[in-house]
């Protein structure tokens, strides 16, 4: 029996009630010991026993999809996956998205009231995240022992069972916008995204304004290889899609929805090459990693199927690594099947409470996925 989602909303509109149990689920998700994945955090040669929300920095790291044409597909993915540990906790909740046309410490609530996000619900934006993500574990400054350090490649200390010695943000005051244009830098608009006639163009657009969104948070969101330790980067990234969805769910370009049209020709056979970041370049028929194992399909890196292939480089990560595997039992696991970015899963978007107005331009909401 399928699930009815949640839209996802603004996170800035959302009452008080629903604030507050998104930040529950997100503190569950590290602290309590039913969300943690198999296994100990000894375990050789894959780590076990990383708990939900640690787990998604262990995934962002293992993989090299920005800057390619799997970047919002990949990243899509990962949202809906992370949606889905949200709503053990939470089943009523969704994940928010920021819009990025909002300064987050100086908005408005759903009543029009003044409204700051970061002392309202994700911590301070400037200088330690504070509570409620220090007493919840998401960083300890003070380790008796193990620890994750400030250097992403530390290999000593990397270990994502355990806690980063520190979770830091430095926000720019002002708007996004603002902020990127006093950097001499293109800060392209809601319209000037969605008004793109192809993928390509409206990726680079979108990729290079998150790029500023990252930037802009600053602290561990602003290194790309430390931004999913920040539970404020879901936030960017469920804008990202945001977008992507309008794009996509634009009247009059229905065909935006068929795997095989949505890409166009000149990104839709791309496949991965290269070995080694940032020399890699993940394609739109490149199997979704790590959640496809490695070495896809099972064993070898010979391709079985026709324009499916692995990426290269990648490290393994469990359960999608020995010995859980879950991606080789699909009955009992059905969202870890092994897929690219022109599966039907990833194309269509997700629902979403609104999309920018834009003159002339009406979106089809309806033919978002409603259901898990």
């Amino acid at each position: 029996m399928s699930r009815q989602l949640e839209k996802r909303k603004n996170v800035s509109k959302l009452t008080e009630p629903e604030r507050e149990a998104f930040r529950r689920a997100l503190i569950a998700l590290n602290k309590d010991t039913r969300f943690h994945f198999p296994g100990s955090k000894d375990d050789k040669p894959f780590v076990g026993g990383v708990s939900f929300w640690f787990k998604q920095d262990e995934i962002h790291q293992a993989t090299h999809v920005h800057g390619g044409p799997a970047f919002l597909t990949w990243h899509r993915e990962l949202l809906n996956r992370f949606e889905r540990l949200l709503i053990m906790v939470e089943p009523n909740l969704s994940l928010p998205y920021w819009d990025w046309n909002e300064d987050p410490e100086n908005t408005l609530d759903l009543n029009e009231n003044p409204l700051d996000l970061f002392k309202d619900l994700m911590g301070n934006a400037r200088g330690s995240v504070g509570e409620p993500w220090l007493s919840a574990g998401f960083y300890d400054p003070h380790p008796v022992e193990n620890y994750r350090g400030l250097d992403p490649f530390d290999e000593e200390h990397s270990n994502p069972a355990d806690a980063p010695i520190a979770l830091t943000r430095q926000k720019q005051n002002g708007t996004l916008q603002e902020y990127m244009e006093s950097h001499s830098a293109t800060f392209y608009s809601d319209k000037e995204i969605i008004e793109s006639e192809n993928y390509s163009d409206m990726r680079r657009k979108l990729e290079h304004v998150h790029n500023g969104a990252h930037s802009y948070i600053g602290g561990s969101i602003g290194n790309s290889h430390t931004s999913f330790r920040d539970p404020f980067v879901f936030l960017i990234h469920s804008n990202v899609d945001r977008l992507f969805a309008a794009w996509q769910l634009r009247k009059g370009f229905e065909w935006r929805l068929e795997p095989e049209k949505v890409f166009g020709d000149d990104e839709k056979n791309t496949i991965a090459y290269g070995s080694t970041a940032p020399h890699v370049m993940v394609g739109l028929k490149t199997m979704l990693s790590p959640w496809c194992g490695i070495g896809y399909p099972y064993g070898n890196y010979a391709t079985t199927e026709e324009g499916k292939t692995e990426e290269p480089g990648v490290n393994d990560v469990r359960p999608w690594a020995f010995p859980d595997n879950w991606h080789r039992d699909p009955k009992r696991y059905p969202h870890e099947q092994p897929k690219n970015s022109l599966d039907l899963s990833v194309v269509t978007p997700r629902q979403y409470d609104k999309f920018p107005k834009i003159s002339d331009i009406e979106y089809n909401y309806d033919l978002a996925r409603r259901s898990e």
